[in-house]
């Protein structure tokens, strides 16, 4: 196994070499306007097979409407030539081993000429529409209630990452449409893995310009790749969706439905879940605000930003996907509703309610190695056990009203609630070189907490009648109220030679309350130089403040209550937080090059009151934040990007107050009123290449990040197992991050190869017992993915991945390591006779360079066998198999600047699931496919 990644090598290049000695047919011809007696310029032309009308390639004519298809095996084939506003035509041809074969003139004629001869049949399967990729879905099957997701694997270009990211010709999808319009906003999987496959007519990719290109006409260099949904006509006045539900083994469950009711420009779609196994569909958000969060992610430079902590790394609840590296079992309760609809062609309305409750159980096992700078180590073992269950409710709306053809006005508010509530153990030992013991003890602890969190933002636009001149206002608001009520009992022994030396217990009740306000406006003024630039000058304003108290009481034996007030862990204090300036930008436009540079004045006011010591810090600063971008794009299927952008950020009021936090009083955490602002400086540079035709495609990105006056930890290490920690400010902080991808396919195998290689560096400043410590971290990690697939009947995928990670500690290099991780996928999918299809997935993971009883080797066998039946096979019943082999495992690794631990932690490990899926399709105009215009020769 430890070998297949060279042998999946060996053979790629084997049958590459293979292929290259086959002599394929061609086909050549001329697409033809006999109107004009000229050629068709950049037409359109694909192949299909004559069986199954598959797609099996297809290219874009010439200026003077020549072209040529190279690399077809012997067989029956249809030609399709297509141009916007004329009729398709098509032509049946006979391939045979290196003939060249020569279609002669195709000619297509204007639509308003074919009225006459206007028939039912299938549409080309590829058009290109200047920037826009389109794709028919009638030349691309798919199984039976499959979703949109397994559409888009069969697209040429597209690959679906195993966490269901959708790529295109390597570049990350980031929004996706139905019929042009939002779903779900800022969430693509929801669309992809619940929308039927069925229900699409095109899929239409294209590279979305910004909202401010968008408005001004003038392309600001910034855009992403986008994919549009276009439903069937007998969609657009319908009610289609699914209905899942199963049972299994170890009372494992799942449930799952989505429906949508569409009509005209009235959109409702309503999806919902219940699972015990691990299966989430949306992103969580943590709205507690309890730590200075949005002075801490106000990443200034000139525009707004009010962010809320987002995603599993934050809050500890999963995100989405069935991963087998989840840490604990999740019982899931969850659901949605979208809806759309467009008033006097004026006013476009999106709203989406979302709602999930997630209880959460994890158990962990550490073992962690903590390194004195005299060269000895001490070991720390826990084992802890944590219940979670986290509620949300979130409500958002997108209101764009056009007021004239030069003015609109867009309103985008959210709301947020949330409530947690959480309970946790912890026991722990550590032991010194000679396994003595320094301390032990143990840690319960419990907390209910919600919040409210509301933000806004309103934008105004007016353009004037010179293109270019635009004028723009944008104020942003935010609100958050968050309180939290909890117990805390911990008992640590601390010894000495392994005697009993004292302990330390606390038992506490604590209480606290935070609350936010944060306001923003921007005003943007644009005026055209010239014909190819622009000038771009902008002033801004934001301000946010807050206020945090919080309140321990400690049990009193006297009394018998929690009524003794710890003044240490007691704190009351304020904050309030402004920027404001100015931005010049100059951006340029010419036929292959985007170029735009300018720079920010900002000054900042940082002012932090504790009002429980009666202490005040503040600060003010004055930055000058230069930024530049360049696009060049030689051709419309390659291009070359380079961004560098400035940023500074706040210390948050938590690290500049002078108190000490010793609620664990094995890791006491100190504030430093002297923290400084950091300054960052951040290069990017992507290179991207693709040929649409022949499938290749090339993609490399650069990135780098260095950092001044970076807030790093300062930790003084005592000889007992102790540790205190105090952010202070240092130089020399830097990140660079390097990828590079390439793929291709292999027609005659009828697949597909992509394979890449990243790697990091990573620089950090820390400090322990006062001396400077440099941290270097590196890593570098090749992969391999290979695809195959023949319709109906086969599709398989080979994974391979390794990363090999080495840590560097200048001031202690016992804490020096390297350690590699090898990652090894295959699957199946078998689409047998009857209506059955069975599904193969193999997971291999080999851990390696890590403490003693992580080095683990772990198969994570899946497997599934479905059955359709009824009309139009609109039911299935499905057998499912997770870990088959039972010795699925959670793994992780982290390192400190003074230790290293591995983590075991519980995850889901084997059962069976049988479940049944019914599709409905309630169509209000079952008139059928779009009448399309087609003109047939010989």
């Amino acid at each position: 196994m430890k070998y297949l990644l060279l042998l999946l090598i060996i053979i790629l290049l084997a049958t590459q070499f293979a292929d290259a000695q086959t002599k394929n047919a061609t086909v050549k011809g001329t697409v033809f306007d006999t109107a004009t007696n000229k050629g068709l310029a950049y037409a359109t032309v694909s192949v299909v097979n004559a069986k199954d009308s598959t797609l099996v390639s297809f290219t874009r004519a010439d200026s003077s409407g020549k072209f040529s298809l190279a690399q077809l095996t012997k067989g029956s084939y249809i030609l399709s030539a297509s141009y916007i506003g004329f009729g398709t035509a098509w032509k049946p041809f006979e391939a045979r081993e290196g003939e060249t074969i020569n279609a002669g003139n195709i000619i297509l004629t204007d639509v308003k000429k074919l009225a006459d001869v206007t028939v039912n049949t299938k549409r080309p399967p590829v058009t290109i529409n200047n920037d826009t990729l389109e794709f028919n879905t009638e030349n691309f099957r798919t199984a039976p209630n499959a979703v949109v997701e397994d559409l888009l694997k069969k697209l040429p270009g597209v690959v679906i990452d195993a966490d269901g990211t959708v790529r295109v010709n390597g570049q990350v999808v980031r929004r996706v449409l139905v019929d042009g319009k939002e779903f779900f906003t800022g969430d693509p999987k929801i669309a992809t893995q619940n929308l039927d496959a069925s229900a699409v007519d095109k899929v239409q990719v294209f590279d979305r310009k910004s909202d401010r290109s968008q408005f001004t006409g003038i392309d600001d260099g910034n855009s992403e790749k986008a994919i549009n949904l276009k439903l069937k006509k007998d969609r657009k006045n319908a009610t289609f969706g699914k209905v899942t539900a199963g049972a299994g083994t170890e009372g494992r469950y799942d449930a799952q439905t989505n429906i949508n009711r569409f009509n005209g420009e009235q959109q409702l779609s309503a999806i919902g879940m219940a699972n015990n196994t691990n299966r989430q569909g949306f992103s969580i958000s943590d709205v507690m605000n309890f730590t200075g969060e949005m002075s801490r992610n106000m990443r200034n430079g000139g525009g707004i930003t009010i962010r809320v902590n987002d995603g599993s790394n934050d809050n500890g609840l999963p995100t989405t996907g069935l991963g087998q590296n989840q840490q604990g079992v999740a019982e899931t309760y969850a659901g949605g509703i979208n809806y759309n609809d467009n008033y006097n062609k004026k006013t476009d309305l999106n709203t989406n309610a979302l709602f999930s409750d997630i209880n959460l159980n994890t158990q962990r096992n550490t073992s962690r190695q903590n390194f004195l700078q005299d060269g000895t180590k001490n070991t720390y073992n826990a084992v802890s056990n944590a219940v979670r269950r986290s509620q949300q409710q979130r409500l958002n709306f997108i209101v764009d009203q056009k007021i004239d053809s030069f003015t609109s006005f867009k309103l985008t508010p959210q709301l947020t609630f949330q409530q947690n509530n959480n309970r946790s153990s912890n026991n722990y030992t550590s032991l010194n070189n000679s396994n003595v013991k320094l301390n032990d003890g143990f840690t319960n602890t419990t907390s209910n907490s919600n919040a409210f969190n509301f933000t806004n933002t309103a934008l105004f636009r007016h353009r004037f009648a010179r293109k270019g001149r635009t004028i723009s206002a944008t104020i942003t608001n935010a609100y958050n109220d968050s309180k939290q009520d909890g117990t805390q009992y911990t008992k640590n022994s601390f010894y000495t030679n392994g005697t009993l030396d004292r302990d330390s217990i606390l038992n506490q009740q604590n209480n606290r309350e935070a609350l936010s306000r944060s306001f923003g406006s921007l005003l943007t003024y644009t005026e055209p130089l010239g014909k190819k630039s622009l000038l771009e000058l902008s002033a801004f304003y934001n301000t946010s403040s807050g206020e945090s108290n919080r309140k321990t009481m400690d049990f009193n034996g006297t009394s018998g209550k929690f009524d003794a007030l710890n003044t240490t862990l007691t704190n009351d204090f304020s904050n309030n937080y402004s920027y404001s300036g100015g931005t010049v930008n100059v951006r340029t436009n010419l036929a292959k090059f985007n170029y735009g540079f300018g720079t920010s004045l900002q000054a900042s006011t940082l002012k932090s009151i504790n009002n429980s010591k009666g202490t005040e810090v503040q600060q003010s600063f004055t930055d000058l934040l230069p930024s530049a971008n360049l696009q060049y794009r030689p051709n419309q299927s390659s291009s070359i990007n380079f961004n560098y952008n400035t940023t500074t950020q706040q210390p948050t009021t938590t690290q500049l107050q002078p108190i000490a936090d010793i609620s664990d009083p094995l890791n006491i955490v100190y504030g430093n009123p002297g923290l400084k602002r950091s300054y960052q400086q951040s290069v990017t540079l992507n290179f991207f290449s693709t040929n649409i035709y022949t499938q290749r495609n090339l993609f490399a990105f650069v990135s780098a990040n260095f950092t001044n006056n970076a807030i790093v930890n300062s930790d003084s290490i005592f000889a007992n197992g102790a540790r205190s920690t105090r952010p202070v400010n240092a130089n020399g902080n830097y990140f660079l991050f390097g990828n590079i991808n390439y793929g291709f396919t292999l027609k005659k195998l009828k697949s597909r190869v992509d394979m890449g290689i990243s790697t990091n560096i990573t620089r950090n400043i820390g400090f322990v017992n006062g001396v400077m410590n440099t941290i270097n971290n590196s890593s570098i990690g090749p992969s391999l993915n290979y695809n195959f697939g023949i319709d109906n009947l086969i599709d398989a995928r080979a994974t391979g991945r390794i990363n090999f990670s080495s840590a560097k500690n200048s001031l202690q290099p016992q804490l020096n390591n390297n350690y590699v991780q090898q990652v090894y996928g295959f699957e199946m999918t078998n689409y047998l006779p009857l209506g059955i299809i069975f599904n193969n997935n193999l997971n291999y993971t080999i851990n390696s360079g890590r403490a003693d009883g992580y080095n683990t080797n772990i198969p994570l066998w899946n497997a599934s066998v479905a059955k359709s039946f009824l009309k139009n096979k609109r039911a299935e019943i499905k057998l499912s198999a997770f870990d088959l082999l039972n010795q699925n495992l959670g793994i992780n690794r982290n390192a400190n600047q003074n230790y290293i631990e591995d983590v075991r932690y519980n995850v889901l490990q084997r059962y069976f699931l049988l479940s049944f899926t019914f599709s409905l399709n309630k169509a209000g105009n079952t008139g059928g496919g779009p009448r399309v215009v087609m003109r047939s020769f010989n």
